[in-house]
């Protein structure tokens, strides 16, 4: 039986509502129905009773619930726990989109490394979607991540607030220059947008749109223009006389999450990783608001 089925049925489960799942599986809804369809196919029996707007389990869905849940638990265990080798008694899996790792979390690994005996690394690199996915499967322990999730099961922990400066090549570029130099854009996420009021010439076709901060950053330096980038990158090229602050230009920031499942089975390792600190410069990462 296909895992993904089970775990579309699930979701329609708890949402009672094929937009609602679809929203949180990163689904369409016709894709949803599909699947809930197929599901009730291979077992030759409804799940859900479909009254207009209101949608309920059927004795047969409530009698499939437990088990589906049960299945994709323990898949989603064994998946993590199978490739142990001797001499590890558990291994936690962190994931985080590709441009979070360019942001150097080596002081926060070493500090999970020595949390507990035995314990073994993964490292995943993955879409927010897809590690919102992993999360449900339990194929994932931990995600990192700049835009929350509705899902209900996943719990978000607030780490800071990631600053990122406004920067170029040239010492004497302020807001009043911005239109007559390329822009490179930095993609890191669906809100992440300069105040269109204040700079409206960083709405400008970007000369480069990366999704990849070491390639913003290395572009920058070999060809100018002006960009957001992460202050943690960018400091020591300030320092060094490299990069240059935009003369008048205010910082972004953006929310940086610890994402988890709720009901994980490894909550209290969970909980003590929550506690342990980045190792990044104060500047680089202000407390997140209350």
């Amino acid at each position: 039986m296909d895992t993904e089925l089970l775990r579309t049925f699930i979701e329609v489960s708890k949402t009672r509502h094929f937009g609602r799942a679809a929203e949180n599986l990163y689904l369409t809804q016709s894709a949803v129905s599909f699947r809930i369809r197929q599901l009730e196919q291979q077992l030759g029996v409804s799940l859900f009773a479909r009254h207009r707007n209101n949608i309920r389990l059927t004795a047969s869905g409530e009698r499939l619930l437990p088990y589906a849940d049960a299945i994709l638990h323990t898949l989603g265990r064994a998946k993590q726990d199978v490739a142990l080798s001797p001499g590890f008694s558990q291994q936690l899996a962190i994931g985080a989109p590709p441009v979070f790792w360019e942001l150097d979390f080596n002081d926060w690994l070493h500090h999970i490394y020595g949390m507990a005996p035995g314990l073994a690394v993964r490292i995943e690199t993955a879409s927010r979607e897809h590690l919102c996915r992993q999360l449900l499967e339990r194929s994932l322990d931990i995600a990192l991540l700049s835009e929350p999730t509705k899902i209900d099961e996943i719990a978000l922990h607030p780490i800071g607030e990631l600053v990122f400066e406004l920067v170029s090549r040239d010492p004497d570029v302020g807001e009043d220059r911005l239109a007559q130099i390329p822009h490179i854009h930095l993609d890191w996420g669906s809100n992440f947008e300069p105040q269109p009021t204040r700079l409206q010439s960083l709405q400008k076709t970007p000369v480069l749109h990366s999704s990849s901060a070491n390639m913003a950053l290395h572009f920058l330096l070999a060809n100018g223009g002006a960009a957001y980038l992460p202050r943690r990158m960018v400091s020591d090229y300030i320092s060094r006389g490299q990069l240059h602050s935009v003369k008048e230009s205010q910082p972004l920031s953006r929310p940086l999450y610890l994402a988890y499942l709720e009901k994980s089975e490894r909550r209290e390792l969970i909980d003590e990783l929550l506690t342990l600190p980045l190792g990044w410069e104060d500047d680089a990462l202000l407390p997140h608001p209350a």
